[in-house]
């Protein structure tokens, strides 16, 4: 039972709706909500009785209870994207899952050597669950949820302090720009506007954020990124950003541009005698121009740079590319000496097939994965998995979206050596980016 606490006025502006079955679980819910201040606009019964609220005003939030033999809840994140992408809901809703904790016991037979013998000893496992469901599948699922846009919170029953942090993000979200809710804006930028920035650079920003060994704090790279501020929408993200530069082919004019930043940054730091390598991203579609290995080569010959100073990182922003081409593109480019880097690893099985069937120097652990690394199991599980698997195939290494500073520890111990993010440095102007590398250099 949840104890009556402070009526937090922050939270009334808050559109709440509570999904249960029963009038017991319902009564419960808006109990819970209550100790918060807030009152829940309705309870709805069913999924479909979800989509019609929906359908006639916006929410802020679903709060659902996770039952055994009630699938509502789970299925909820499916419903709410199929609604978003038919253009039925603009805004959507974050979702609270809560229930009853237990810790249920598994036997399962014991291995040896990896193998599982019919006439092995059995073991028990305690698993925790959630309304009948393991917490470990619980995560996983939320984690494909947030990836499809749609925030999900897992919230111990009767945790009201977990509640209230998790309304109050609610708040803090809602009172910023959705993304979402932009697209349709940015989907108005005219073409020209896209090719007079990258033509004449007005409005483009060229930016470096550094790579540290976690363990000791020292640059030991850096990744290169292009910022646009449009003059009438502000920021342009990169989400929007290079949808529009590959839809008009001026993938290859922008690598251009940063790479041509990232040669002077590399020169200015070269005087210094600091070199360190600077990563910039392309696109297999950007990979496979033709002599595209050549015209890398020159552009570093013409500097007097060596080549192994330039990173390029492989992002996925052309999906299904002809890995035959693709293959052959980053072989030329290894073969001149030239480091190659898997932006993003664990976003989905597009870069699982391109590592299982192609060449790279290094990859990098995709943000999602490190910023739940503290709260989720199953998180942790994937990052020493994907630790392992670095390994196995002689792989670097790079843990990003390192915006906690406590998660850092946690990483080392998993066996990330390097990462970047907020938590160790923001990306940097060019000026600003030079400075930090020649006073740290001084003390180092």
């Amino acid at each position: 039972m949840i104890v009556n606490a402070a009526v937090p006025n922050e939270f009334n502006a808050l559109r709440v709706i509570t999904l249960a079955t029963d009038a017991t679980c319902a009564n419960r819910l808006a109990g819970a909500l209550s100790s918060m201040g807030v009152t829940a606009l309705t309870n709805a019964q069913s999924l479909s009785d979800v989509q019609t609220w929906l359908v006639e005003q916006p929410v802020d939030v679903i709060v659902c209870e996770i039952r055994p033999g009630c699938d509502d809840g789970l299925m909820l994140p499916s419903l709410l994207k199929g609604l978003h992408e038919a253009g039925t809901v603009a805004q959507l809703p974050s979702i609270f899952w809560t229930g009853e904790t237990t810790l249920n016991a598994q036997v399962r037979a014991a291995e040896e050597d990896g193998v599982v013998s019919p006439h092995a000893d059995t073991q028990q496992r305690w698993i925790k669950h959630m309304g009948g469901v393991a917490i470990s599948a619980l995560e996983s699922h939320a984690r494909l949820a947030r990836a499809a846009g749609i925030l999900v919170e897992i919230l111990r029953e009767g945790a009201t302090l977990e509640l209230g942090d998790a309304l109050r993000a609610v708040v803090l979200t809602r009172a910023k720009p959705d993304p979402q809710l932009h697209m349709t804006t940015f989907d108005a930028l005219a073409e020209d506007e896209v090719i007079n920035a990258l033509t004449t650079g007005e409005g483009l920003r060229f930016v470096f954020q550094p790579q540290f060994e976690l363990l000791s704090r020292r640059v030991v790279g850096a990744e290169a990124l292009v910022r646009w501020k449009h003059p009438r929408f502000g920021e342009i993200p990169p989400s929007v950003l290079m949808p529009l530069v590959n839809r008009l082919g001026l993938d290859l004019l922008l690598f251009s541009l940063v790479e041509m930043w990232s040669i002077r940054a590399m020169l200015a730091l070269k005087r210094e005698n600091i070199l360190i390598p600077i990563a910039v991203n392309a696109s297999a579609k950007t990979l496979c121009t033709p002599h595209f290995a050549d015209r890398l080569a020159t552009r570093m010959q013409q500097a007097e740079l060596p080549n192994r100073l330039l990173k390029i990182e492989l992002t996925e922003d052309v999906p299904e590319p002809d890995e035959l081409h693709l293959s052959a593109s980053l072989t030329a480019i290894r073969a001149k000496g030239f480091q190659v880097s898997l932006d993003d690893f664990g976003t989905g099985a597009a870069t699982l097939n391109l590592l299982a069937n192609l060449s790279f120097d290094e990859m990098k652990i995709d943000g999602s994965f490190v910023r739940a690394v503290e709260q989720h199991s199953s998180s942790r599980k994937v990052i020493a998995g994907i630790v392992s698997w670095a390994g196995l195939l002689n792989l670097n290494l790079v843990a990003e979206g390192i915006e906690d500073e406590s998660t850092i520890p946690l990483l080392h111990r998993l066996g990330c050596r390097v990462g970047q993010g907020y938590a160790l440095a923001r990306p940097m102007e060019i000026e600003a980016f030079l400075s930090f590398l020649i006073q740290r250099n001084k003390y180092q």
